[in-house]
């Protein structure tokens, strides 16, 4: 793990645009090597980014989170564990920035959004250890280098924290089936670069959290990408950008005009999407 200081932004960034994008920047989970904005750029949900080198039966994950704001130096003394399938999940944090119960529901989440990419991808028996930091006394730059090989191989993402605990674990559920679905993929030996990639990763997100929290709202739907922006972005970001939006711009169809869609509701006919396109379980 690593942690680097911020710098100043570029003069003549279109600073309004390019913030929002920092965490699509970072998602581009499929791609070789990680370009990193400046930390005082990033939206304040973070970014997060998955790096996966060599072939499926060794494959190396590495993973870069990017957190704003003034330089975290809190030590966690909290922490929990969980697991689901072969994910076995543990939580850290700090004191006040979570209550046992808000962790203990959090690390559920985390370990079944890890899970269900590898379950779909026929991955389920591929032991996985994840582990998430919860950070609320500012920001960074945390990177987790490539350990041993399988079995047991870690993934490590830092989350800020916020007063809204639902919004925390919904945004974890997000990125966490989104980060995982690039992993599950290349475990099961897909082609890394496919046109498809980033928006079946975007998919999983959404479709994890309908299936575990029962719901999924229009506002945490991906998308918001600004094409103003993309001469200040490298390609992998910019596709990254564009699949983001796109997919968040498909997935509205199933909303008709409500906010929110419930699984028991209308978010059936989501989750048979789910199920056709990237092999989620139809039940859980």
């Amino acid at each position: 793990m690593q942690r680097r200081q911020s710098r100043r932004a570029q003069p003549g960034l279109p600073l309004g645009l390019y913030a929002g994008l920092a965490a699509i920047l970072l998602a581009t989970s499929a791609c070789q090597s990680i370009q990193l904005p400046p930390r005082n750029l990033v939206s304040t949900d973070g970014g997060y980014a998955t790096l996966l080198r060599g072939p499926s039966s060794h494959l190396k994950i590495s993973t870069v989170s990017m957190l704003p704001g003034p330089e975290s130096s809190e030590f966690p003394n909290r922490s929990i564990e969980c697991g689901w399938s072969s994910v076995a999940t543990r939580v850290l944090w700090a004191d006040r920035a979570l209550s046992a119960m808000q962790a203990s529901r959090l690390c559920e989440a985390a370990a079944r959004s890890a899970g269900l990419p590898l379950q779909a991808n026929g991955q389920e028996r591929t032991p996985m250890r994840y582990q998430l930091t919860i950070v609320s006394d500012g920001g960074g730059i945390w990177r987790q280098l490539p350990g041993p090989e399988p079995p047991g191989q870690m993934v490590s993402f830092w989350f800020p924290s916020g007063p809204d605990t639902d919004s925390l674990r919904r945004r974890v559920i997000a990125t966490t089936a989104h980060e995982f679905q690039h992993i599950a993929t290349a475990l099961a030996g897909q082609h890394r670069r496919g046109g498809q990639r980033e928006p079946d990763a975007y998919l999983a997100g959404a479709c994890a959290q309908l299936m575990i929290e029962g719901a999924v709202a229009r506002a945490d739907l991906p998308g918001g990408h600004d094409p103003r922006a993309d001469p200040f972005l490298p390609s992998a970001a910019r596709r990254s950008a564009h699949a983001g939006s796109t997919t968040g711009g498909a997935l509205l169809q199933f909303f008709g005009d409500a906010d929110t869609l419930h699984i028991n509701e209308g978010g059936r006919h989501l989750m048979r999407h789910c199920h056709e396109t990237i092999g989620f379980p139809l039940q859980q």
